[in-house]
């Protein structure tokens, strides 16, 4: 990045694009802790197909007729296809500043000649990007699981005592994990309940260790077999939640571990996956990965191909120059049917 960015170049071209594009993505817990898969290059709509085949033991019969392969209420005899979507929306990074005001931090940067031509090193570029970048990430990382498609107003979701709300700020571009959790189990229609509902194992806000323990026996009782001893299989919990369920369990009388020490983040034996993000309140159990089994993905594309970052002078009279990023992102869960969720969060 160091080699390839200039501040008075319009854009970028070749596999940076995909670099900056992924590093954009990957810069939050979710990704960090590998429990979503990032599909690139969407720049419209992308499907995420399902299949389900129903009942297909038959009696045995010398010659099987057109009776044995008839199609059943419930799906027998033929292959079910469920559709979700990713469809990424439009949404811009965008930042003014004066690299004058840069120059005395990065001696060996300080140029020479004509002020008007004078350009930063390229290492000192290639740091404000990536602190550029960082405060995007934060973004990221948190809509991920609380944005919501128009807003707080649009998302119809009520919240827990002092809690986070649903589609805050400028989390409104795409709807986020919770967003999409509860309108799937709330939901009658085909497109929104394709794959499946979540299951829900409780609705109780998480005071205290106990209350975590409790949520995370539920969950597990309510996991669906069939999935029980898939690897990816882990609990997805915030922070706030993880201490309190820490300290919970190093004060019984029996202790996991001393108090100078955090206990195993497993329960069950499937990992516990304390983050940034997920709101208070809420535990997710799923299978969470960054391979195509993932069943959390994010979508997202440049808007514009030949303009990912520009970096330049702001107008020709002026020393200012400016960061803009056009990008498009959208998060969807593939298989809610195999997601449960304990949550205080809920339809309004």
């Amino acid at each position: 990045m160091a080699d390839t960015v200039s501040f008075l170049q319009n854009g970028y071209n070749g596999e940076v694009l995909e670099d900056l594009l992924t590093y954009t993505a990957q810069g939050n817990d979710t990704y960090k802790q590998g429990l979503i898969h990032i599909k690139s290059g969407i720049q419209h709509k992308y499907t995420l197909p399902a299949i389900k085949l129903g009942e297909i033991i038959q009696d045995n019969t010398p010659t099987p007729t057109s009776v044995q392969g008839a199609k059943g209420p419930n799906g027998e005899n033929e292959y079910q296809f469920t559709e979700r979507h990713l469809n990424p929306s439009d949404f811009m990074v965008y930042l003014e500043f004066n690299p004058r005001d840069y120059e005395k931090y990065w001696k060996f940067a300080q140029p020479d000649g004509n002020l008007v031509f004078r350009e930063l090193d390229p290492k000192v570029q290639a740091t404000m990007l990536r602190l550029l970048m960082d405060k995007k990430n934060e973004y990221i990382g948190n809509a991920i699981w609380t944005a919501a498609k128009g807003g707080a107003a649009a998302a119809g979701v009520a919240i827990p005592t002092d809690s986070i709300q649903i589609g805050r700020g400028k989390e409104k571009y795409f709807d986020g994990v919770i967003k999409r959790i509860i309108d799937n189990v709330n939901a009658t229609d085909a497109q929104t309940i394709a794959g499946g509902q979540c299951v829900v194992s409780g609705n109780t806000e998480l005071t205290d260790g106990a209350a975590v323990e409790a949520a995370l026996y539920a969950m597990w009782k309510k996991c669906p077999k069939q999935i029980r001893n898939n690897p990816g299989l882990s609990f997805v919990i915030g922070w706030e939640a993880w201490d309190a369920y820490d300290q919970y369990i190093s004060d019984k009388m029996v202790k996991y571990s001393e108090n100078t020490e955090v206990n195993r983040y497993r329960f069950k034996g499937k990992k516990i996956t304390p983050i940034v993000g997920i709101p208070e309140h809420t535990i997710v159990l799923g299978q969470f990965t960054t391979g195509m089994d993932s069943n959390l993905w994010m979508g997202v594309d440049y808007a514009n191909d030949s303009e990912v970052l520009k970096i330049d002078r702001l107008q020709a009279n002026s020393e200012l120059f400016f960061f803009q990023m056009r990008m498009k992102m959208d998060v969807n869960i593939v298989r809610p049917g195999e997601i449960v969720v304990h949550t205080a969060y809920k339809k309004a």
